[in-house]
């Protein structure tokens, strides 16, 4: 072997060397602690989605994830955050569905759009459900319809948000019963849980964990947006046997910056829907009031993108997007 030949040799061993131990030592996905942004007040329908898969994901992924919660504009703000954030996997929140359709179609002030997320894994949704306070004069749904259509504007209906899924969803049952209501938006079902039960709001369109936590407290159920009634609240008739065709629900999944790396994805998207479909995470959901509805990164997206355009239709049939 003559001497270029060699030192061109020699040359290739020291830099496959040195790749190779650069790369070795390269941090894998994920090396810290992961920040989940909550869009809701803690004690709401997403902390307690989260906390019921954060020791699974946590043993999964390895590391901590660490909640940080921002309530504020219907969750606006959190999802605002998340777009801001460094795509590298760190960042990541809840997100709720028709929020993240609702608001950048009707609102000036936020600050994404539906299109400007990684979406991750579905996860699970409630069905909304009609609860009017102890005391309250109407105990059916027709009892409260015609009490609102004798009382126009006078009952105060809390839910959680403004131009959020339940905002749309009390908007949505004025324009089906012809009645007026005073909303009162709450920062989340947390807020809201305390307001029906002290008395402080004569109703409420609250998800199926808080109406079934709250069974025995002398708050009653009217209705529910199921097909069928549901197990957990079997003695609620659903919205529809009682003659209004509507089916009000909020999904729920995890999401993350926009351009996030596809490896950083790839693993997420693997283990999340490991995690989600998981017996013991599933019955867990199911024993907390949620329905689960377990959708990968690929499915999650394609599923918010067909909502958007139902949303959108909606929302220009109500005249709902005119309203700011």
């Amino acid at each position: 072997m003559n001497t270029a030949r060699l030192v061109t040799v020699v040359l290739t061993l020291i830099t496959v060397l040195f790749f190779g131990i650069g790369q070795a030592a390269a941090p894998t996905y994920p090396s810290k602690e992961i920040s989940y942004v909550i869009a809701f007040n803690p004690g709401g329908e997403s902390d307690i989605e989260f906390r019921i898969m954060q020791p699974y994901l946590e043993k999964a992924l390895g590391v901590r994830l660490i909640p940080d919660y921002k309530p504020a504009a219907g969750g606006a703000l959190a999802w605002s955050f998340v777009t801001a954030a460094k795509p590298d996997g760190y960042t990541l929140g809840g997100f709720n569905s028709p929020h993240v359709i609702t608001q950048p179609l009707t609102m000036k002030d936020v600050k994404y759009a539906t299109e400007d997320f990684t979406y991750l894994s579905m996860i699970e949704y409630t069905p909304a459900a009609l609860v009017v306070k102890q005391g309250f004069p109407a105990k059916t749904l027709k009892e409260f319809v015609e009490y609102c259509k004798a009382n126009p504007g006078k009952v105060t209906v809390a839910a959680v948000g403004k131009f959020s899924g339940p905002h749309l969803n009390v908007l949505h049952f004025m324009k089906v019963a012809g009645i007026k209501i005073n909303y009162i938006p709450l920062q989340g079902t947390g807020q809201v849980k305390p307001q029906i039960l002290g008395g402080h709001v004569d109703a409420a369109f609250t998800n199926s964990p808080a109406a079934v936590e709250m069974k025995g407290s002398g708050v009653t159920a009217l209705a529910v947006g199921t097909e069928t009634r549901m197990s957990q609240l079997p003695e609620v008739p659903t919205f529809a046997e009682l003659g209004y065709k509507i089916y009000p629900r909020i999904d729920r999944g995890i999401l993350g910056p926009k351009d996030m790396p596809k490896d950083v994805v790839a693993k997420l998207d693997r283990i999340f829907y490991e995690v989600v479909t998981s017996k013991e995470v599933q019955a867990k959901l199911v024993e907390g009031g949620f329905v689960p509805n377990p959708m990968n990164s690929a499915q999650t997206t394609k599923y918010i993108m067909e909502q958007k355009e139902l949303v959108r239709k909606l929302l220009e049939e109500e005249k709902f997007m005119q309203i700011r």
